[in-house]
């Protein structure tokens, strides 16, 4: 079971805002600074009401297509798996070079799927089963939910300033460290489903 310092690691690696920052540079070139903040508002609340939405049903809606919470940890973790390998090697978009997306980008591509992706769906959904979290456990994650998308918040107000400091070397280090460690969670997660089944000698 994760602590509170786990779920907001957990969270804050599976979202990686440092995936964030340049393509949310990207779709608000051009906008003048209060724009980029009312926009960078705008995603981070439409990504929180996503995720709580998932958190108190995401669990009732699987249940209703038969979907069992161990199948979703495994398809959770494979998920995580091949975002945090994407990450390690580079491979997750890094902003729309090509053509710039239409409608409100605040919804697309910020909120969903860059901050309320797969992964962060998975991840949020298995971390509030109904049958092992209490009412308050589940209420303490969705704290920890909304105190990570104001990190965030404030990281994407600072993109420009952050990127300026860091440089793209810097945040593609940042994001293939947040990769490995989000690997590393997803393998872990398949050792609690599958080391009872393989036994001690296998996984003592």
């Amino acid at each position: 079971m994760l602590s509170i310092s786990g779920q907001f690691v957990l969270l804050l690696v599976t979202i990686n805002p440092f995936a964030a920052l340049p393509v949310f540079l990207s779709v608000t070139d051009g906008m003048s600074g209060a724009e980029r903040q009312r926009t960078a508002l705008r995603a981070c609340l439409i990504a929180s009401v996503i995720l709580l939405f998932l958190l108190a049903f995401g669990q009732l809606l699987l249940e209703r297509i038969g979907v069992t919470l161990p199948a979703l940890r495994i398809a959770g973790a494979l998920v995580l798996l091949i975002l945090g390998l994407r990450m390690v090697f580079g491979e997750v978009p890094s902003g729309a070079k090509g053509s710039a997306p239409t409608g409100d980008v605040a919804v697309f591509p910020l909120a969903m799927p860059m901050l309320a992706g797969g992964g962060s769906i998975a991840a949020i959904v298995a971390m509030t089963d109904n049958t092992v979290k209490s009412i308050a456990e589940q209420a303490v994650t969705a704290v920890v939910m909304l105190v990570v998308m104001a990190v965030i918040y404030a990281m994407l107000r600072s993109a420009e300033m952050i990127h300026k400091a860091i440089g793209d070397t810097g945040t593609n280090v940042m994001s293939r460290i947040m990769g490995l460690a989000l690997a590393a969670l997803a393998v872990q997660t398949f050792l609690s489903v599958f080391g009872p089944l393989l036994g001690p000698a296998v996984y003592p």
